[in-house]
């Protein structure tokens, strides 16, 4: 029987006044967008974005908002949210540094709504500031389209996974994709970085929140994960991956 934690796991978050210009420099360094363009063009672009720092809970933007900007997260975590057939907002995705989101197109709105999960530092870029890197750089066009590519091919696989299969295997599926971005190994345990409701799990994995509680306590007792209150930890990630995949 795994112990458990009795306090919260330390969040991996940075305050807002934590967007300095080096945290920002290094976030377009590593986003695979921008990872061809030379120094000089980096640092040209880094005078031309926005990066206010978002508290826990506090609205990006807003579905319907007029779009214009693509957005890369240069530390903490975002969800993006749709709204359900049942009238609520649902998870969609959860994203962690380096991870870019908004819109590279001429979109008039935006399709969702972007919420920081934790205390997040989010840059902002113009999409016309974006289209001009294109146009002169056919290595970020490429990766752009690459980019693209990813996220639907990400989509097909993550459709077909979760309209398959029991809740256990769905919610299994969820923390190991989660735990890629946001994960963070701590005495051979993974643990997630950032506050998951029962509600936010469900909706990622197509289930009710009472079957991700549910599932949660059965992956549990088999040793597979642990859990609290605004924490979860995988315990063994090799029997995690024999759920997810079985």
């Amino acid at each position: 029987m795994p112990q458990h934690l009795s306090l919260p796991l330390s969040p991996c978050s940075a305050a807002p006044s934590a967007c300095r210009h080096t945290v920002r420099l290094e976030a377009l360094t590593h986003a695979p967008l921008f990872a061809s363009l030379p120094a000089d063009e980096l640092i040209a672009l880094e005078g031309r974005v926005s990066a206010p720092g978002y508290i826990a809970g506090e609205r990006i933007y807003r579905a319907g908002d007029r779009a214009g900007s693509l957005f890369v997260v240069a530390s903490g975590a975002v969800k993006l949210l749709r709204p359900s057939p049942r009238g609520d907002n649902a998870v969609v995705s959860v994203l962690g540094p380096g991870d870019s989101f908004g819109t590279l197109t001429r979109i008039e709105h935006c399709g969702e709504t972007a919420v920081a999960m934790v205390d997040s530092c989010i840059i902002g870029l113009p999409v016309s500031v974006v289209r001009s890197v294109l146009e002169r750089y056919p290595k970020v066009a490429m990766a752009a389209f690459d980019e693209l590519a990813e996220r639907l091919e990400q989509s097909y696989q993550a459709l077909e996974q979760l309209t398959v299969g029991s809740a256990d295997r769905r919610v299994a599926a969820v923390l190991l994709s989660l735990s890629e971005k946001l994960g963070r190994v701590n005495e051979g345990r993974i643990e997630l970085s950032v506050p998951l409701s029962r509600a936010d799990l469900g909706a990622i994995a197509r289930i009710t929140p009472e079957s991700a509680s549910r599932a949660l306590g059965r992956l549990r007792a088999a040793g597979a994960v642990d859990f609290g209150r605004q924490w979860t930890a995988i315990v063994d990630p090799s029997l995690l991956h024999e759920i997810a995949t079985s």
